[in-house]
């Protein structure tokens, strides 16, 4: 005795539904019948992905209902009809689709990605934006260049909880800290040497909860950042992994283990320059901490030691 697809129970044809592309779904099921139709609009946090076109039927169609966006084209996107919109991924941007991030036009937004840098007045607004609690519903973004602001307008974003950035000055993370006084998670990268500048910013003097902290210094920079500066304002991460250079890999070693007695994963790629005249104490270290376990000298001559993980 054969089966027709309307045979099935609801619970089994929302479940081939949730494995349907939003396309196909509008396709291939929609004005089949009415309970079909019932059932597609039942359907929450649709993902649409627009590469080659502006709209589609399905985009239309189900407008509403779609909470996930993934934009790959360069051609102009309107964001407004997406009225339940969570999740945001500019994989391709143009100035276009970032002056659409706007409070009034994606209010409930919680996943933000712009993986691609853009340096102009759109992203230095967008970040302003961001950290100023305009979008109160926001927990990650990924927005790659932010910049200090010419004036240090930016206020608070509680709501946020997990950064990854790339920034020209080091000096953004003090700010950064200020912003985001909940943040848990945050990943940035240099794109030039400049150092820590204390008349730009001020240390937060609070016991931030951060709890994973990703550093990576410009690829080519010989410059030594301070860093360990930060250490007494972030004493709950559990998380380092470092990627920069230092006059001592020992003291900043030390200097780890004092300010942060939770940590627990530990990753790094650092170079040590000039390197000291006696290279590190690598069994002391590794002893000292489980999370040191991994750490070894991948690399060492006259003037510089290269120091990693096994991850790295």
């Amino acid at each position: 005795m054969s089966t027709r697809f309307e045979d099935l129970p609801n619970e089994l044809i929302l479940k081939i539904y949730s494995y349907t592309r939003i396309d196909d779904l509008a396709l291939a099921f929609w004005n089949l019948n009415q309970r079909l139709n019932d059932l597609i609009r039942s359907l929450k946090h649709l993902s649409l992905i627009l590469a080659t076109k502006t709209e589609t039927f399905a985009s239309q169609l189900f407008s509403q209902q779609i909470g996930r966006v993934v934009i790959l084209t360069l051609k102009d996107i309107q964001l407004n009809s997406f009225i339940n919109l969570s999740s945001l991924i500019l994989n391709i941007a143009t100035e276009h689709h970032l002056k659409q991030i706007q409070p009034d036009v994606v209010p409930n937004l919680v996943y933000l990605s712009i993986p691609i840098a853009f340096e102009s007045h759109v992203t230095r607004h967008l970040a302003s934006q961001l950290f100023s609690n305009r979008f109160p519903a926001l927990r990650y973004a990924d927005v790659n260049i932010v910049d200090i602001p010419p004036i240090l307008s930016w206020s608070q974003s509680p709501s946020l909880q997990s950064l990854h950035l790339s920034s020209p000055s080091i000096n953004i993370i003090p700010l950064i800290l200020q912003s985001c006084p909940q943040l848990i998670h945050l990943q940035i990268r240099m794109t030039n040497q400049q150092d820590f500048d204390s008349s730009l910013t001020e240390l937060p003097r609070t016991n931030h909860p951060l709890k994973n902290f990703i550093f990576t210094q410009y690829p080519t920079s010989k410059s030594i950042f301070h860093i360990a500066s930060l250490f007494p304002v972030i004493p709950n991460v559990r998380r380092l992994d470092f990627h920069l250079c230092t006059s001592s890999f020992t003291n900043l070693i030390q200097s780890i283990s004092e300010s942060f007695l939770q940590l627990n994963c530990f990753d790094c790629q650092i170079i040590e320059y000039p390197n000291q005249s006696q290279y590190a104490d690598l069994r002391r270290i590794r002893s000292s901490r489980a999370c040191y376990s991994n750490i070894q000298c991948t690399y060492q001559e006259k003037s510089f030691c290269l120091y990693t993980t096994k991850h790295h």
